[in-house]
């Protein structure tokens, strides 16, 4: 396989973290101190940060942090409990204050405009084809593409060398920065689909639910099919609660994803 040919690789670079000090104070001006005990226990038992803010909203939304806030319960579940009655009763909005922030390298802008059609809990920044040129173009091929590849090889030299030529002539050194990112736009015009580029993206749980089965499904796309396998691997290892109602099944030698309690 040719060097230039690449796959997309993604990096899981953040995610929603809460401050427990703050989280103290309010339990204390409140008078539900009791919580922060289910906060210890919770982390002894492995719940991710993510999973036990959003478990606090879930609770403060019927006053069950406590039993002393809400006389119609004599008891409160524990913090995994309280996030898999939430997902099994469809209460997603709970699951939007917290949000995962990926990086996305050597994907192509096939991949990239599917994925920024998700706008709702999403955010998007993506190398400028405005400001960065395109000299070198290393590609991302599909499979389904293997018995062609040397024909695709050969058309990315070809373009890569007119590219080449186009830059040289229209762009120089000393040219006026507002012209020459001008000229770069006009120039990416020509650049392949299947070009490689970085996209970093960050969403909340509740919208990750759907953006992976809609992703990994036997009917998306292969690229988009590849990132969200590698996002499924990356994020069960942070919310392994909130992903516990996973289910897979593999096509293709990718898998494909549901949720036993829908997206919710």
């Amino acid at each position: 396989m040719s060097d230039r040919f690449k796959k997309p690789k993604v990096f899981l670079i953040g995610h929603t973290m809460f401050d427990l000090t703050s989280i103290i104070e309010y339990l204390q001006y409140t008078d539900q101190m009791e919580f922060e005990e289910d906060i210890r226990h919770a982390r002894e038992e492995g719940v991710s940060e993510m999973e036990i803010l959003c478990s606090f909203y879930a609770k403060a939304c019927y006053a069950a942090l406590t039993t002393k806030k809400n006389e119609n319960i004599s008891k409160v579940r524990s913090i995994a409990d309280n996030i898999r009655g939430t997902i099994k009763s469809g209460h997603g909005s709970v699951f939007e204050h917290a949000s995962f922030n990926f990086m996305v390298t050597d994907c192509s802008r096939v991949f990239t405009h599917e994925l920024v059609r998700h706008r709702v809990g999403t955010a998007f920044s993506q190398t400028s084809g405005r400001y960065v040129r395109g000299e070198t173009i290393n590609f991302v091929h599909d499979p389904i593409l293997g018995d062609v590849s040397s024909l695709v090889e050969r058309a990315i030299d070809e373009i890569e060398v007119f590219y080449g030529k186009m830059v040289e002539t229209m762009i120089q050194p000393d040219m006026d920065f507002t012209l020459k990112k001008k000229v770069t736009s006009a120039l990416r015009r020509i650049l392949p689909n299947g070009q490689t580029n970085e996209i970093g993206f960050s969403c909340n749980l509740r919208a990750l639910r759907h953006l992976i089965v809609m992703r990994t499904s036997r009917h998306a796309e292969w690229e988009i099919r590849y990132v969200f396998n590698q996002i499924v691997e990356l994020v069960g290892e942070v919310c392994p609660v909130f992903f516990e109602d996973l289910k897979f099944a593999q096509h293709d030698g990718l898998f494909e994803y549901v949720f036993e309690h829908g997206v919710i």
